[in-house]
This record gives structure tokens, C-alpha cells and sequence, in this order.
């Protein structure tokens, strides 16, 4: 496993493209944090990972600013290039290590983002510093149902037995975490998850591409014929079912927020 955190510089030129809100979904998914985080308009919320902007900008209009840490100068820059005016304010740093003052926020954010630290327990503590007493850190993140549509059950099948769903494992916090790093940390959980359902769609030449062109970030570690391999594995298992390549299939997704107190003490 790396010792260093995924930084983005990779995924610039497509990354607002592939990671965005589906169409109407922004604005309630942000809504829906800014109520799990009990989040009023002269709060300044701090964003663990602030890339882009694409949560941050966003939330901007449910509080006074929003400071964001990220390894990423090109990221940031594009930030810089959408913010039009908006209270945000990237900051380039080390989650480990934040360049922030203790006590300074009212509240935390955080977007499917703990995967990619190694150091995701020195991060967490790190937070808790910068947050001023009764704030509360919202971390969020897309989740799919355990049962996928068969066009996606076959595909994602096809790619786990070719390429081995070990060599997808995160850098930091690890899939079967994503539920309970937070409270295994000693973080408390304040009330019930806030969660938002919406469907997407896409074809399975797309999501066929999306793995061949390495658009994600557990794609970067593995070598060109590890992606090959599963590429092959896909189209042939598509071949072989029949499946229209530009047929649409749908993805049931939901946006979950859930609020957490630092431990205490």
C-alpha cells in the first residue's frame, strides 16, 4: 500500500466532467449537508479536499465562507477559475498537516475523501484541531444498492475476476470502513443520515471507457496490462450476454451526509 496521499493532478482535464453532480442533483445534495452539519450563514466550513470546488462553491451559499485544504495546485486553479465572487478560499496543504489555526471553524466537510490518505486517522485528528467546540464534521459520499442492474452485476463481475478486487484496494480508508471509520476513531455521530436517492444512466461502451481511460483514481496504481486485461474481460463478457454497448442501463445512486462530534477529551 502507498504511503502518500492520491493527489489529483491527473484527473484536471476531466475531473469536474466524470465526478459532477448528475443534472438536478447539486443543489439538494449540498442543502441536504448543510442541514447535516446544522450549518447557518455566518459559519466558515472548512472542506477537507477541496479540488475543483465542486462541493465547495456550491456550499458557499449556505454559509459566510468556506475554507479548503488540497494538495493539488492544478485543481485549485480551476477552482479559482469558477469562483465568480463566491466567500471560497482553497488553500494548499496536507490534510495530516493542516496550515489552518486550532479552533477556527464552525464546521467540516468532507466528500468521499479519507480513501485516499493513508494517514486518515492523523487527518481526522487534524480536523477535530481546526474545529471550534460543538462543530461538527459532515462527511458525505455516493453509494450504490448491493444489487446492481444485470448489464452493471455482469460488467462489474467481468472486471473484479479479471483484474482482482484487491488491486483496487484504497490507500486509506478501506471499502468495508467507509460505515464505521468515523466511530472506530471515537467520532459520535449526531442524529440519522441525511440521504438524497437519484438515478443515472449511462452505456457500457461509456463505462467501459471510463476503466480503459483510467478515469479513476484506483485505476492509476495498476499497470497497462492489469487494464487491458480487464477492458478485455469486460467487452467479451458484454459480447458474450448479448448487451447492447449503447444501450442505456440505470444506476440507482444516493448522496449520504452524516454529522459527526470529535471525540471528546
Amino acid at each position: 500500500m502507498s504511503s502518500e496521499s492520491i493527489v489529483f493532478d491527473p484527473a484536471v482535464d476531466y475531473y469536474d466532467e466524470t465526478r459532477g453532480f448528475a443534472p438536478g442533483v447539486e443543489g439538494p445534495a449540498i442543502a441536504l449537508m448543510a442541514r447535516a452539519g446544522g450549518f447557518a450563514s455566518g459559519d466558515r466550513v472548512l472542506e477537507v479536499g477541496i479540488g475543483t470546488g465542486r462541493i465547495a462553491l456550491p456550499l458557499a451559499a449556505h454559509v459566510r465562507a468556506v475554507v479548503g485544504v488540497d494538495l493539488s495546485r492544478a485543481m485549485m486553479g480551476r477552482l479559482l477559475d469558477k469562483r465568480t465572487g463566491r466567500a471560497v478560499y482553497p488553500v494548499l496543504g496536507d490534510a495530516t498537516h493542516l496550515p489552518l489555526l486550532a479552533n477556527a471553524f464552525d464546521g467540516a466537510v468532507a466528500v468521499h475523501v479519507f480513501h485516499l490518505i493513508p494517514a486518515w486517522q492523523t487527518a481526522l485528528r487534524e480536523v477535530a484541531r481546526a474545529l471550534k467546540p460543538g462543530a461538527r464534521l459532515v462527511s458525505a459520499f455516493y453509494d450504490q444498492p448491493d444489487k446492481l442492474s444485470p448489464v452493471h452485476e455482469t460488467l462489474s463481475q467481468a472486471w473484479d475476476e479479471a483484474v482482482g478486487r484487491d488491486r483496487m484496494e484504497n490507500v486509506g480508508v478501506s471499502r468495508a470502513q467507509y460505515g464505521t471509520f468515523l466511530a472506530d476513531e471515537g467520532w459520535r455521530q449526531d442524529g440519522e443520515p441525511h440521504i438524497y436517492e437519484y438515478t443515472q444512466t449511462r452505456t457500457p461502451r461509456e463505462h467501459i471507457r471510463r476503466m480503459e481511460e483510467r478515469i479513476w483514481s484506483q485505476c492509476w496504481r495498476l499497470p497497462d496490462a492489469v487494464i487491458v486485461r480487464g477492458v478485455t474481460a469486460m467487452r467479451e463478457a458484454a459480447a458474450r450476454e448479448g448487451i447492447d454497448l449503447d444501450a442505456p442501463f440505470e444506476v440507482p445512486s444516493s448522496f449520504k451526509a452524516l454529522a459527526y462530534f470529535p471525540p471528546e477529551g
